[in-house]
């Protein structure tokens, strides 16, 4: 018997190793690819469900998640928040969720998958600005990379001249990078008091309630009835997998391999996106598109490389922050 032990700890030992080698870069690569998912998977949804009553049915189930996790991890109970709290709880709330979800969703709807996740990738740009705003040292890389990554941005959308309404969606998704931008910034404190599932939970279900007065038109208006069994797929996909399952997937390979080498990896969603968005969508990508997308990564590249020890805490946030997508 204590041969047979052996001989099974022995096999598993290569399947170990294998995960500890490799089992991080493999987790953040399955994440990226489900947050690039989210872009495609949304604007399909869109054929049958209008934006903000797609953006209600999901953020009523994941808020209705979010308490049945803290639920379940406090055993029947609900850890409390201080009071002192409550007010960076609410722009928390309305900067990563309302703000954030009406520019995704509204933005989405009227461009095309990959300008909208090459265009909310731009969040690291806004908050560096936000950041020097505030008084904060920006190293001279951080701003070559952002000059280098506007320069980007005038490209791509030069290149959609006589699309207004592809710009006015393209003007959204900006809008929604800023607001998560801000975001990053408010939630500082409260991912350093709280546990996640605590300050997820409570952000959340502050940006939930003025998302869903603001969308509860378009809930009564839509034909619940007439979506498919693929069309519910979609919205339960967008409640679960992005969120939950990438979050604890994304932590486990940030403590293991750095919130820096997370944050690289994030650069991959729009890639990712963008051919996603050729297979199933079409979409055309000229020469100037593409100049233009390729200024505006290696301008995002540029700008996380460099980063301080000193904002640490900060990338950690950054890079645990995309359970909001």
């Amino acid at each position: 018997m204590s041969k047979l032990i052996e001989q099974k700890q022995e096999a598993a030992r290569p399947a170990i190793g294998a995960l500890r080698a490799f089992g991080p870069e493999a987790a953040q690569f399955f994440v990226v690819s489900l947050w690039a998912s989210t872009f495609v998977v949304t604007k399909a949804a869109f054929a049958e469900v209008s934006p903000l009553a797609f953006a209600f049915v999901r953020f009523a189930l994941m808020t209705v998640l979010a308490f049945g996790v803290l639920a379940l991890r406090g055993r029947g109970r609900l850890q409390p928040i201080r009071r002192a709290d409550l007010p960076r709880f609410v722009a928390a709330g309305l900067t990563g969720y309302t703000l954030y979800q009406l520019g995704f969703v509204l933005g989405l709807d009227r461009t095309s998958p990959f300008s909208s996740s090459l265009l909310i990738a731009m969040v690291p740009f806004f908050t560096m600005v936000f950041l020097a705003l505030r008084g904060e040292r920006t190293t001279r890389y951080a701003w070559v990379g952002l000059a280098v990554g506007l320069a980007g941005v005038v490209v791509f959308l030069v290149d959609k001249r006589g699309s207004p309404g592809s710009l006015v969606g393209d003007a959204l998704s900006l809008g929604a990078a800023v607001s998560f931008a801000l975001y990053g910034l408010v939630n500082r404190p409260l991912v350093r008091a709280y546990p996640p599932e605590t300050y997820t939970a409570y952000a959340l279900l502050a940006g939930t309630i003025p998302l869903l007065a603001i969308a509860t038109p378009a809930a009564l208006a839509q034909p619940w009835g007439a979506i498919s069994f693929w069309g519910w797929v979609g919205i339960i996909y967008m409640v679960v997998l992005p969120v939950y399952v990438a979050y604890m997937l994304w932590n486990w390979a940030i403590a293991r391999r750095g919130a820096a080498t997370a944050s690289t990896f994030s650069l991959l969603v729009p890639i990712l996106s963008g051919i996603l968005s050729v297979l199933l969508f079409a979409e055309q990508f000229g020469p100037a598109k593409l100049l233009g997308a390729a200024c505006v990564l290696a301008g995002l590249l540029i700008v996380r490389l460099p980063a301080k020890p000193a904002r640490r805490a900060d990338a950690e946030a950054a890079a645990t922050s995309h359970q909001t997508i």
